[in-house]
């Protein structure tokens, strides 16, 4: 857990077996417009108790959660929206352009490889695990388009990992989903996970050039002034 400052906390997540890594999730959680705590992405399926751990740590619940912002679709994102939705009544925020439903990943091997230390048998188990989750697809409350205001944050569409990619900015903390990985530094996303890499390295380079004193990659190190 990362406090940023009074109003903003990042609840860590890991994913073991990763293309043979442990892949950290960042979910940001914050004051919401709609009078209780905002959770911005909120994890693979599975892992609901480990978010409401970290939320009764923090003298919190499930409960208290108000509000749901969905950078986008992707199932490492989505996964308890509808779960949570169903125990606090929260609304759920992503952009028009998102499309939620049961996705597979059409991904090859050597393209991996050239990012990973990765073994085929290591590639197979994780592509078969994302290939196969199960979770009930998000209903959306609010389609977003971008320049909108919720809580303390604007939005950004900073399209290309996805169509409808989203980011927030409050004029100091950039929460950058996955349009921004740090791995050894800040690096646009993954070129086999993207629907647009061109358009996903603009979108990386909008972000990394807007001035911040923390910056939330939804993968990898927070970037702190400490």
């Amino acid at each position: 857990m990362v406090k940023l400052n009074n109003e903003i906390r990042i609840l860590e997540l890991t994913e073991p077996n990763f293309f043979g890594t442990v892949l950290n999730h960042n979910l940001t959680v914050t004051k919401g417009p709609g009078g209780g705590l905002m959770l911005i992405d909120t994890g693979l399926p599975g892992y609901l108790d480990e978010i409401e751990r970290y939320l009764k740590s923090w003298s919190y619940s499930l409960e208290d959660i108000s509000d749901i912002v969905l950078t986008h679709s992707h199932p490492d994102h989505s996964g308890n929206a509808q779960e949570i939705k169903k125990i606090s009544k929260a609304k759920i925020y992503a952009h028009k352009l998102e499309k939620f439903d049961n996705q597979k990943f059409q991904i090859q091997y050597d393209q991996v490889k050239q990012e990973f230390n990765v073994n085929e048998k290591e590639f197979a188990e994780t592509m078969k695990r994302i290939n196969n989750l199960e979770y009930e697809i998000p209903k959306i409350d609010f389609y977003l388009e971008g320049g909108e205001t919720i809580g303390n944050f604007k939005v950004i569409h900073v399209p290309g990992h996805t169509p409808g990619h989203i980011a927030l900015y409050d004029g100091k903390v950039v929460i950058a989903g996955d349009s921004v990985r740090y791995y050894k530094g800040l690096k646009p996303p993954l070129r086999f996970f993207c629907w647009n890499y061109e358009k996903a390295v603009n979108s990386f380079n909008i972000l990394i050039n807007l001035p911040f004193s923390f910056f939330v990659p939804y993968h990898g190190e927070v970037i702190t002034p400490w």
